[in-house]
């Protein structure tokens, strides 16, 4: 059975949207006018009703990468079961392959998003600052901006927009939308290295932090010990937690469960498959084991979270 796929051609067309060969998209609603009334909460900081995409059965795992930018407002989203809330003057960057459990956003919010295939845009760039950007991108990572970067990269977006439009068949729109994604991944890079440059934590942690979270979301399924990633990474399961717990700021089993979990949780909402093969397809011993392992989690059992979604 497949995963429910959230595929590039579903990313949402807001009032402006840029598709290059179903390999590249941009999407935002910048330039909306806001109701009186709405622009007031916000400006005041005070929450406006929540909205919910549309027809959406979480969740869902994408098969692109993608990065939001949130200009106003708020958005909720929790992916590979972590949660991120994203204030006024924030970005998300989400690698492909996350598994997005839900999305929420206050009525007003301005947003764009960037979504781009696996093989396209920053994966064929060699320049330093899209090698950053790929290397942060194993997982979601949430990065708070100044209001004034914010506003340049806008800029930046409506100057690409403008200049790439042209009809389908533009001849240069694949240069411009080139010349943007490298402007893009060199700010991007700025922002994750001063993210990153806590002086507790050495180049040599992050990257083992890296390296294991990339390899959990590829092997959580037949893996859920320890042992093995650090095997894999040729250090000792000791080093490979005590790095990965001052460096994240938490247990490396428990972002394996999380993985897991979410790997669980995607399989059981398509209700095509029962507990006891879902159990078989994440290599449990036995579905009472998996059960077990399910309700310490989640606090509720696999069977439960099945009916709860259907």
């Amino acid at each position: 059975m497949d995963d429910q796929i959230f595929r590039l051609e579903m990313v949402p067309r807001m009032a402006r949207t840029l598709h290059v060969k179903d390999a590249f998209v941009i999407s935002d609603n910048l330039d909306i006018r806001l109701p009186s009334r709405i622009a007031s909460l916000l400006a005041a900081g005070l929450p406006t009703r929540t909205l919910r995409p549309y027809g959406m059965r979480f969740p869902y795992r994408l098969d692109f990468s993608c990065i939001l930018f949130v200009e106003t407002g708020r958005v909720d989203s929790v992916i590979n079961t972590s949660s991120y809330r994203m204030n006024a003057c924030s970005i998300l960057l989400v690698p492909s392959g996350a598994v997005l459990h839900s999305i929420e956003y206050q009525a007003g919010t301005r947003f764009l998003i960037i979504a781009w295939n696996s093989a396209q845009l920053f994966a064929t760039m060699n320049s330093r600052s899209a090698h950053i950007l790929r290397r942060a991108m194993v997982a979601p990572l949430h990065l708070p901006i100044s209001r004034e970067r914010m506003d340049r990269y806008v800029q930046l977006l409506s100057i690409t927009l403008h200049v790439a439009s042209g009809g389908p068949e533009y001849y240069f729109r694949e240069d411009i939308i080139a010349g943007f994604a490298e402007m893009l991944s060199g700010g991007l890079a700025k922002m994750i290295l001063e993210h990153q440059q806590a002086p507790e934590h050495s180049s040599r942690e992050r990257y083992l932090l890296d390296r294991f979270l990339d390899m959990v979301q590829k092997n959580c399924r037949e893996h859920r010990d320890l042992p093995f990633y650090a095997e894999a990474l040729y250090i000792s399961p000791k080093y490979l937690s005590r790095v990965v717990t001052r460096v994240s700021g938490r247990r490396a089993v428990d972002l394996i469960r999380d993985n897991v979990i979410s790997e669980a949780q995607l399989l059981l909402s398509q209700g095509e498959l029962n507990v006891q093969q879902v159990s078989h397809m994440l290599h449990f011993p036995n579905p009472s084991y998996f059960g077990r392992y399910y309700l310490k989690a989640t606090g509720e059992t696999p069977l439960a979270f099945q009916r709860r979604k259907q």
